[in-house]
């Protein structure tokens, strides 16, 4: 019996024709019509020679077409997209992969790195004692960081992640990277902002294993001084000390400036590149940190991720921290001042013009408004106290360069723990400083989150007042959860609504204002 069959095969143009294929470009696809016969298939021959086990050839010598010729003896009811989907996942299986990684031919050789000599030079440099190559001075030049705040990161980061013990050995029994020559390293490219290949030259490590090491770094301080550095509501005693100074300053009652910083990213994948391009920066891709900052250029909440294309009220709109605020995480109770002649129980802050006219903030007058020289001199008074948080930023930028240039990571996550903890390193070194000048001398205590509780003072209410007007929530039945959760929700609706109070917002306002001329007034006289 003599079979016949009509196929269309795609084909490319690499693949040379060969007898019987008659392309068809009428239509500009690469298509080709061919017949297949029994007579260009060898089948009986094959089977002759005991050859029965072989795919039959084809004189063509398109092993396609015998492929083909060969499933239609065997089951002629098929259908031609059953057999060609068949034959191409078999073509697919029978193929060898290629294993990932490992030793193989063509791949280039570990370099021969002096793991001990690294370890050894750095210990005689920086971590000899008095007779270090490096004075304390030029260890926090490099680092960023005393010498006391880099051993208490190391002895945390010891033996976590990717910083192992040397005493583990690799496949071929040579001993591992120290784990303070990797810690050293990350510092390094945090401060200076230098590429992890360039990390090989005097510390020993390769491009992925500082990049690594740099990942697992964020992760452990995070891990480790999160809850200390980071998002944390301020102690009775740093809270005292923050309004004390604030009040010398013409601001009683205020805690901190509040902002936001652009950084600029430099991997943003093209299709996040749209809410990312924002008018900072020149239109450049870029990540926007919210923070508020006191005095002393503490950074005490932070809120990073939100796209280059938001501005300062859509980032407030979302912001954690005004969460923080309702949920309590972030007290604003405070023990209540006076202010021309009004007594007020809250903390607020300093914000610039964009802001929205909330209770919590004190913004300037701007230069259109401004009718005589008092309006002028409130808002001076006020730009020079908001530049805290400027500086802070300032700070945070010069200190770390690895955030004063374009980003290079891809991953947003990644860029987070990186703004983290370069704002923990930063709140370290900002409160030794103030240990040192002897403003205060905080403990672990200090560090615990602080809540919201029921107090006699609530008693007492002023129409100025917001703490004192909110609902008491005390810890309440452990059995009735509900009724719990109703009345901590309904203090939080309450404090929201009197956080975003206009009234309130402006004549808070006017009450620094009257003050401050009448402090003037009695200073001249």
């Amino acid at each position: 019996m003599l079979l016949e069959g009509i196929f269309l095969v795609a084909t490319t143009a690499s693949l040379s024709l060969q007898q019987g294929f008659v392309p068809d470009r009428s239509k500009g696809a690469e298509w080709c019509c061919f017949v297949v016969t029994m007579d260009d298939m060898d089948i009986d021959a094959d089977i002759e020679d005991g050859d029965g086990d072989k795919p039959p050839t084809c004189l063509t010598c398109f092993s396609s077409v015998a492929s083909i010729g060969n499933a239609l003896v065997a089951e002629e009811s098929r259908d031609l997209s059953t057999l060609l989907s068949e034959i191409a996942s078999d073509s697919d299986e029978d193929e060898l992969k290629r294993p990932w990684g490992g030793s193989m031919p063509g791949k280039s050789p570990n370099m021969p790195r002096d793991f001990q000599g690294a370890c050894e030079r750095l210990l005689s440099h920086c971590f000899k004692g008095d007779d270090s190559l490096h004075t304390e001075a030029q260890c926090r030049r490099r680092f960023r960081v005393s010498s006391s705040i880099f051993q208490r990161v190391c002895q945390s980061v010891f033996g976590k992640g990717c910083f192992y013990p040397p005493t583990k050995k690799d496949a071929t029994g040579k001993a591992g990277i120290h784990p303070l020559v990797r810690t050293t390293a990350v510092f390094r490219m945090i401060a200076c902002g230098t590429p992890a290949d360039c990390q090989d030259e005097q510390w020993q490590i390769g491009e992925t294993t500082i990049d690594k090491a740099m990942k697992c770094f964020c992760r452990v301080m995070i891990q480790e001084f999160g809850d200390h550095y980071l998002n944390r509501t301020p102690s009775l005693a740093e809270k005292n000390r923050i309004l004390a100074k604030s009040a010398s300053r013409g601001f009683p009652g205020c805690f901190a400036s509040w902002d936001c910083k652009h950084f600029v990213w430099d991997k943003c994948p093209v299709a996040l590149q749209g809410q990312h391009k924002g008018h900072a920066d020149g239109g450049k891709y870029t990540k926007i940190l919210e923070a508020i900052a006191d005095d002393s250029c503490y950074l005490w909440f932070v809120n990073f991720g939100d796209p280059g294309s938001l501005n300062d009220i859509n980032v407030l709109d979302k912001s954690s921290i005004v969460g923080a605020l309702i949920s309590g995480n972030l007290d604003l109770k405070t023990e209540p001042y006076t202010i021309n002649g009004n007594t007020r129980d809250w903390m607020y802050f300093l914000a610039d013009g964009i802001y929205p006219d909330w209770a919590i903030f004190v913004k300037t007058i701007s230069r259109s408004s401004q009718r005589n020289k008092n309006d002028k001199r409130f808002a001076q008074k006020q730009e020079a106290f908001r530049k805290d948080i400027e500086r802070a930023f300032g700070i945070l930028v010069k200190k770390f360069h690895i955030i004063a240039r374009p980003i290079r990571y891809w991953r947003e996550e990644t860029i987070r723990n990186l703004l983290y903890t370069c704002v923990i390193l930063h709140n370290m070194v900002v409160e030794e400083r103030i240990a040192e000048l002897g403003h205060a001398n905080l403990t672990e205590e200090d560090h615990a989150r602080h809540y919201e509780a029921s107090d006699q003072r609530n008693d007492n209410v002023n129409g100025n007042q917001i703490v004192a007007k909110l609902p008491v929530v005390g810890d309440g039945d452990e059995d009735d959860l509900e009724d719990l959760m109703t009345r901590r929700f309904a203090r939080a609706n309450s404090l929201h609504h009197l956080m975003t109070n206009r009234e309130m917002h402006v004549q808070l306002k006017k009450d620094l204002y009257v003050d401050m001329i009448s402090k003037r007034r009695n200073k001249k006289t």
